[in-house]
């Protein structure tokens, strides 16, 4: 079974009816929580400051509790224990404590425990963390005017996956099948009529997420067929692909980017792209604890998992000096 790139809006791709249905219904039950879209609105204002930023986390005990453990990890090797916000503001640094808080909120609200038991749902964090991550510093790489827009948008560029994750649990058990009996993921939804690029879309769609973030989450596999967003959805889709490079990808063959048009797109050359691997891959690894701290999960199944399977391992990843 394959699947070529198909432009997730073609008739091919139809959802199946009563998915569509399900997430009408959804996106009138659950919502991203309000202090998770004030932060999304904070971080790609260039007025906001860090009073505000400051302001929205106080508002949330459980969240400034959970900043300022993360401002006392090793991470940042700080002399003396952080007590405040502000401090852990200062010492994280505004977007990425953003970064973080955006994190830990849709990890609340889409609780991934309902997903096949063997299923390693940190390594589906991880990934979103990591292409978050690396789109944000392409996008400073580039010039790109607006990095926090590019962070959202590669934060948010898996949510069908993980829509499906966890509030289609058996049609997500149906399409694990037939990608462990080795089919293409993308061609698996598709027989399924749960194209994942697709689902996340539409929800974003019903919850009227800006229409940066719709195109990112439906073209970040079809970048050259983003209609407004061009250089947005390309960074997403570049970020994407390299997080896989480097060990924090979905471990399947879901179709072969276009790395030439996104690059394009950038106005990078291989051998800049490959000094940004080398620049950031040592810097992501430095994070991956905190990272694992920030979800408060255990450590990722690696032997006895169908499902873990799927999720690359950051440890074992063997190629990190380029682009094949």
């Amino acid at each position: 079974m394959s699947l070529g790139p198909l432009d997730p809006l073609s008739p091919e791709c139809r959802l199946d009816p009563q998915v569509a249905h399900r997430l009408r219904d959804m996106s009138l039950l659950v919502s991203l929580p309000s202090i998770t879209l004030r932060l999304m609105s904070l971080i790609t204002d260039p007025n906001s400051s860090v009073k505000d930023l400051r302001e929205v986390v106080e508002k949330d005990p459980a969240l400034a509790a959970k900043v300022i453990s993360l401002a006392n990890s090793s991470y940042y090797s700080v002399r003396s224990p952080i007590k405040t916000v502000d401090r852990a503001i200062t010492i994280i640094g505004y977007q990425e404590l953003g970064f973080m808080a955006m994190g830990l909120g849709l990890n609340e609200t889409f609780n991934i425990n309902a997903a096949p038991e063997d299923f390693d749902g940190e390594g589906l964090w991880l990934h979103s963390l990591a292409v978050s991550w690396l789109a944000q510093r392409l996008a400073m790489k580039i010039g790109f005017p607006d990095s926090g827009e590019a962070m959202i948008a590669g934060l948010l560029h898996e949510l069908g996956i993980i829509i499906l994750v966890s509030k289609f649990p058996l049609l997500f058990q149906k399409l694990m099948d037939l990608i462990l009996a080795g089919h293409n993921w993308l061609a698996a939804e598709n027989a399924l009529k749960i194209r994942h690029d697709l689902v996340g879309y539409e929800l974003a769609k019903l919850w009227k997420l800006p229409e940066v973030y719709q195109e990112a989450i439906l073209y970040h596999h079809v970048p050259e067929r983003a209609r407004q967003n061009k250089v947005l959805v390309a960074m997403t889709s570049l970020s994407d692909a390299l997080s896989s490079k480097i060990g924090f990808g979905l471990k399947t063959e879901i179709n072969e980017v276009d790395l030439g048009y996104s690059l394009s797109a950038l106005s990078l050359t291989p051998y800049a792209l490959q000094d940004f691997i080398r620049e950031t891959i040592g810097k992501i690894n430095e994070a991956l604890p905190m990272w694992r701290q920030l979800l408060k999960s255990a450590q990722r199944p690696t032997n006895n998992s169908r499902f873990s399977s799927l999720i690359k391992d950051p440890a074992k990843s063997a190629d990190h000096d380029g682009v094949s």
